[in-house]
């Protein structure tokens, strides 16, 4: 006996993109039976009339980082599965940079057991970059890899982001990819800027894809070399899609989310993207199959991303194509999800008690004071300055002479910024910081500090006075960990779990996250998404001009450089 069949539907066929009228039997968290026309006469515990409804496959997130949504894995579930997401593959490599292997290990574990299908990559750039540059709170070694990959639920490696490193051949790095391969690991990469010669290098190493900003020159060579290319919200464009459009085999494109902020799960996770795509000139079946069974043919994963006998009865029900949310969500053949709202509550998630010691925000440091903020230059320098868009994450380099008042910058249109190591934090530290000034901010007042800034979450403060930027950091330290504004007020979302998690439900946290964003534009930003800008300002494989705790990061010529210039 079935355990359930659904009736009088319309079944998405994904492989011949095509819709039709039908019914389907499950038992055991899988498909029996998908057939066409009239149910025959086989019995089943629960028989359900779908009315005509339509039946597609649940979405699969190729790539994607739990960790960005500020959320415990158990949250996450609860807040993606009623928008039809079904599976990911997370890359936990936030967590990852602060709490090393025992951190990876950590996230397997909280995901399992969950409606949720979570496969793991295990992160390949702990550091991002090198020492040199930054001071990095954990590291990855191959040995590592090679110890996690024997859990089961261990699919990938995850992206390898110091692409100039694989370029130059830098043994340690050849070293993770060896470990990854040999352990029979997926390879993913993440190329922004490698064509010709330099990209055909990186991917003879065995990388597979690459999720960075596209264009249809990007994309084509990209194919033309054997890589999937996956396309998160900022690579959905109409020349993009055009040109998706023309291609006669779209096999290799998938569709991801990479980075979600909590504010914007609650409307949405990677069916936004998939939405988006088909506003575009996506026709709708063709993109769906590049969110269902493409990006689990790229996993591996043998038993998903379709409607077909012997696969998980992984489905959302449908009023019409692509609705979301879906009127129900299924996932391992049970009912998950019902009209935007999970039917089940995670269980609490805690940190280990052995990690709660490793790389702590606050230990047994002094605050700071606001001279450790000050710019302490000659009058009228010349100063390296970094510009920032309101659309992207790409950044600039310009140089001009600033004044310097009561160790300020007396432009209107600078904003100061620093990043302090974490490590700095465990002793009474009461060094200057390495400031370093940004123009396009349009940050008027104020000032923000948070211990989430990729890759490496050291804590990241900004600000147009030191005061301000003083109050904001010691928020975040006396905390333990959290995202702070400060101007005349305190506006505070805590991240107890490594200064970069939060187990609280996501309505409770995408309105602290909100509140927090709303005072930014209060304050003069008008960046599309101004917290997710803030924090990848110390990404030091991003481009092209990033800082960490030792400076100004020139990111494709991988060099420090100072604040004042000198020509």
């Amino acid at each position: 006996m079935l355990d359930l069949i659904l009736e009088n539907a319309q079944i998405v066929d994904i492989i011949r993109q095509r819709i039709f009228k039908g019914w389907l039997g499950i038992k055991q968290e899988k498909f029996i039976f998908v057939e066409e026309g009239k149910r025959v006469n086989i019995d089943a515990k629960t028989i359900i009339d779908l009315d005509n409804a339509i039946i597609q496959p649940g979405l699969i997130d190729s790539h994607m980082h739990i960790e960005s949504s500020l959320l415990t894995p158990g949250r996450f579930a609860e807040a993606s599965l009623p928008w039809g997401t079904t599976s990911i593959l997370q890359d936990p490599h936030e967590v990852a940079n602060v709490l090393g292997a025992a951190g990876i290990k950590f996230m397997i574990d909280a995901s399992r057991d969950l409606p949720l299908n979570i496969y793991s990559a295990i992160s390949s750039c702990i550091p991002a970059t090198s020492d040199d540059l930054e001071t990095a709170n954990a590291k990855i070694r191959p040995t590592e890899i090679t110890e996690l990959a024997r859990d089961p639920d261990v699919i990938a490696l995850g992206e390898m982001m110091d692409y100039q490193g694989v370029v130059a051949g830098q043994k340690h790095l050849e070293d993770i990819l060896e470990a990854g391969t040999k352990a029979g690991l997926s390879l993913e990469g993440h190329v922004p800027s490698l064509s010709g010669v330099d990209l055909s290098t990186y991917i003879s190493y065995g990388i597979r894809s690459d999720h960075t900003l596209m264009t249809p020159e990007k994309i084509a060579e990209e194919l033309s070399k054997g890589l999937y290319v996956m396309l998160q919200e900022k690579s959905i464009t109409e020349e993009n899609i055009d040109f998706i459009n023309s291609l006669p085999d779209r096999s290799r494109i998938l569709i991801i989310s990479d980075d979600i902020m909590p504010n914007r799960l609650v409307f949405g996770q990677l069916n936004k993207i998939l939405e988006l795509a088909i506003k575009l000139g996506w026709q709708p079946l063709d993109a769906l199959a590049s969110a269902t069974i493409r990006p689990a043919a790229y996993l591996g994963l043998n038993n998903v991303g379709m409607i077909a006998p012997g696969y998980r009865a992984d489905f959302c029900i449908c009023e019409d194509l692509n609705m979301f949310p879906p009127r129900e969500v299924y996932s391992q053949g049970k009912r998950v999800a019902e009209a935007g709202q999970a039917l089940f509550k995670a269980a609490d998630t805690k940190l280990p008690e052995d990690l709660t010691s490793i790389s702590p925000i606050l230990k047994t440091a002094a605050l700071l004071s606001q001279e450790q903020f000050w710019l302490r230059l000659e009058p009228n320098p010349r100063v390296n300055i970094i510009t920032v868009n309101d659309i992207n994450t790409f950044t600039e380099l310009e140089q001009r002479k600033i004044k310097i008042k009561d160790g300020h910058a007396n432009d209107d249109d600078l904003v100061m910024a620093t990043v302090i190591a974490r490590a700095s934090l465990q002793s009474d530290w009461s060094e200057d910081s390495k400031i370093s000034l940004f123009t396009g901010l349009k940050l008027k007042k104020g000032a923000f500090a948070t211990s989430f800034s990729h890759d490496s979450h050291n804590i990241l403060v900004l600000g147009k006075t030191a005061k301000a930027m003083t109050k904001a950091a010691n928020a975040v330290i006396q905390n333990g960990g959290g995202m702070a504004v400060y101007d005349d007020e305190l506006i505070f979302l805590p991240l107890p779990i490594a200064g970069l998690l939060s187990d609280a439900p996501i309505a409770e946290l995408a309105e602290q996250f909100d509140r927090l964003e709303q005072k930014l534009r209060q304050l003069g930003m008008t960046h599309k998404n101004p917290i997710l800008l803030l924090t990848i300002l110390p990404l030091t494989v991003s481009p092209n001009y990033k800082i960490s705790d030792k400076g100004i990061v020139d990111v494709e010529n991988r060099r420090l450089l100072d604040l004042s210039t000198r020509f």
